[in-house]
């Protein structure tokens, strides 16, 4: 349940948002369109404004797991540098790089990929080992950062997408009011326009949310790259001039 609230509590917030706004429009409007609830606005707004409520569920569910998944405590195991350095305090002996390699052999963590490749490369010596450690802590950044990227690619799509539905709002009221007997009437023309406005509020608010996540999450990953950067480099020491 909890779970659960914490994925649909922005989708929710979204809900109440632009029904208030719609609200306010239609009580300022004066016009016919008072009565609308959240659903009409919706219905109304057409196929752009279900393509944006199904992006806001996809990616805030997904930023929202990231923000749990994507931390320190996954990336970097705690306690893993010491128990590194201790195996390590005597020496690379044969024993010691066995101890290492059996410590991180099933550690799935950016630090336990990147200390698995160099301690891969010990016969090949230091330069190998360094170059694997740093190939290998690319991948791991490059890996973290496709997937924190859909955040980014969500808030500027959903931006255009929302833009582009209140423009075509816009013109569809437009011209319908242009076809309408008498002449346009100012009240339902706003209306008109507020329906369609919707879908730049959803757009918006998808776009909000996604960035803050994006920068957080890509502060997080940068963070753990280069504290895994130093802590690989200080197991290389051990290497050096063996």
């Amino acid at each position: 349940m909890r779970r659960f609230l914490r994925v649909h509590a922005p989708i929710l917030a979204l809900l109440c948002m632009v029904s208030a706004a719609a609200q306010l429009g239609a009580a300022e409007a004066g016009g016919g369109h008072s009565d609308l609830s959240l659903l009409d606005l919706v219905i109304l707004a057409g196929p752009v404004e279900y393509f944006l409520i199904v992006m806001s569920i996809v990616s805030y569910s997904l930023g929202i797991q990231w923000v749990f998944t994507i931390k320190r405590e996954t990336l970097i195991p705690d306690g893993l540098a010491d128990e590194l350095h201790n195996i390590m305090a005597e020496g690379p002996t044969d024993e010691a790089v066995e101890n290492a390699r059996t410590l991180v052999a099933n550690d799935r963590s950016m630090l336990g990929n990147i200390i698995a490749a160099l301690l891969d490369k010990k016969d090949y010596g230091y330069d190998t080992m360094r170059e694997a450690a740093e190939v290998v802590g690319a991948s791991e950044t490059n890996k973290y950062m496709g997937k924190v990227g859909w955040l980014s690619l969500f808030a500027s799509t959903a931006t255009l997408i929302g833009l582009l539905g209140t423009v075509s709002g816009i013109i569809k009221a437009f011209l319908t009011m242009s076809s309408a007997p008498g002449g346009a009437d100012p009240a339902m023309l706003a209306g008109a326009i507020g329906e369609a406005l919707v879908c730049t509020a959803t757009g918006l608010f998808i776009a909000i949310g996604n960035l803050f996540l994006f920068f957080m999450l890509r502060g997080r990953v940068t963070s753990c790259s280069l504290e895994s950067a130093v802590v690989s480099n200080e197991v290389l020491d051990y290497f050096r001039n063996r």
